[in-house]
């Protein structure tokens, strides 16, 4: 089990076009989202919704990200999706393990994220010790081998939290 963090993940011009992509598809009519209600039950519970959108695989947005994300973990995107997730009020993740991957990667895109906005990235670690990690601007953080890990509910006052997530495979 490894989790890896980056402090600035993404170059500065890469999360500044990932971040105006974010917020123009989120207020613009006509963009496609799914929600988390097709995932596992089990990791939905009474979560409200996640929006979800998956930035196009023939768009040079997902090829110079898919680049940088493949570059820095050394990880591949193979056939997974890039996507923008939209964390609405009230939306989390149980307790779960993402061991069916070569990594699971998640970018936070928010450009600014309050303590009291929840939101949090909690994990198990070796000792059996719960941490948690705030969200905060171009931080990531990449799970490997089924690490134990949950979201804390977005609060009421906390907005939309914003994060780039991809499932990844082992380099061959």
């Amino acid at each position: 089990m490894q989790l890896t963090k980056y402090e600035e993940f993404f170059t500065e011009e890469l999360y500044n076009e990932l971040i105006g992509t974010a917020k123009h598809l989120i207020t613009q009519g006509g963009n496609a989202f799914c929600t988390n209600q097709w995932w596992n039950r089990n990791i939905v519970k009474d979560s409200f919704p996640v929006l979800i959108h998956g930035i196009y695989k023939d768009s040079e947005l997902f090829a110079k990200t898919r680049e940088q994300i493949e570059k820095k973990t050394k990880l591949l995107v193979t056939d997974h999706d890039i996507m923008i997730y939209y964390w609405t009020t009230f939306s989390y993740i149980p307790w779960h393990e993402d061991e069916n991957y070569g990594g699971a990667l998640t970018v936070y895109l928010n450009e600014e994220w309050q303590p009291d906005w929840g939101g949090y990235f909690m994990y198990e670690d070796s000792e059996n010790e719960i941490r948690a990690i705030l969200p905060k601007r171009n931080f990531g953080l990449l799970q490997q081998g089924g690490i134990k890990h949950s979201t804390t509910p977005v609060n009421l006052n906390g907005g939309m939290r914003i994060s780039v997530q991809v499932f990844l495979d082992k380099a061959e």
